[in-house]
């Protein structure tokens, strides 16, 4: 009776784990802050180059049948990029900047993704798929570097300073991504994994107008946007 109850136990176990799926992955990420107009209240809105990232975290796996798998997990995302924003008017409020440049080095947020793979074919160990799906990152710290010149033309700057106040990130992100990836099998529950993913961003990440007084200024709705490259493993 105890051998029979321990073959159940472990068939009921093996269909779960051929069910659900857990890995770990790693990747750099090229990001932007992407303005989605070139003028805000005034001010002339420039994006700055790639911002080169970090991205690290759990993935799961729930496969729906051989051909669809629905995905989740929790990572950690270092994104980033530089906005330059200049008044265009001789009129500067006294509580605004008239020229201001922030490289958003350090944006760090805590991402959770919802999604669906689709697997194009499968050859050998080898299986290729794509995609989709949105993910929502909490922001968990921002720091960077800032040039900012006041109405009256005096300058103020900052080297990795914590930028809350002076260029405020809108706390909260919602993202949609496409992509393809590729899985390698190692014996009967094990892979690795490689994707390459595109991420725009849904949301203004950012949201200078909120600044401290004396820092006000306007950048319009900017998106974050950016490529994930990430290598990961399937336990």
């Amino acid at each position: 009776g105890n051998h029979v109850n321990a073959r159940a136990l472990e068939s009921k176990t093996d269909r779960i784990f051929q069910t659900f799926r857990f890995g770990l992955f790693v990747g750099p990420t090229f990001n932007r802050l992407k303005p989605t107009a070139s003028s805000a209240d005034g001010y002339h809105v420039t994006e700055g180059p790639v911002h080169t990232g970090f991205s690290f975290g759990i993935v799961a796996d729930y496969n729906v049948n051989e051909r669809y798998t629905l995905f989740t997990g929790a990572g950690i995302d270092w994104r980033g990029g530089r906005i330059q924003v200049e008044h265009d008017s001789s009129v500067v409020s006294a509580d605004d900047l008239k020229v201001a440049r922030v490289n958003y080095k350090k944006m760090q947020y805590l991402s959770v993704p919802l999604g669906l793979k689709m697997k194009a074919f499968e050859t050998g160990a080898y299986k290729v798929f794509a995609q989709t799906g949105f993910d929502f990152g909490l922001l968990l710290s921002q720091k960077g570097d800032y040039t900012m010149t006041t109405a009256t033309d005096s300058v103020m700057k900052g080297t990795n300073e914590k930028l809350g106040g002076k260029a405020t990130v809108v706390p909260f992100n919602i993202g949609w991504s496409i992509g393809i990836g590729t899985e390698y099998q190692v014996g009967d529950k094990n892979a690795f994994f490689f994707s390459l993913l595109y991420r725009n961003g849904f949301i203004d990440a950012t949201s200078p107008n909120n600044n401290n007084k004396g820092w006000h200024f306007s950048d319009g709705n900017i998106r974050s946007n950016a490529i994930l490259l990430r290598v990961g493993y399937f336990f």
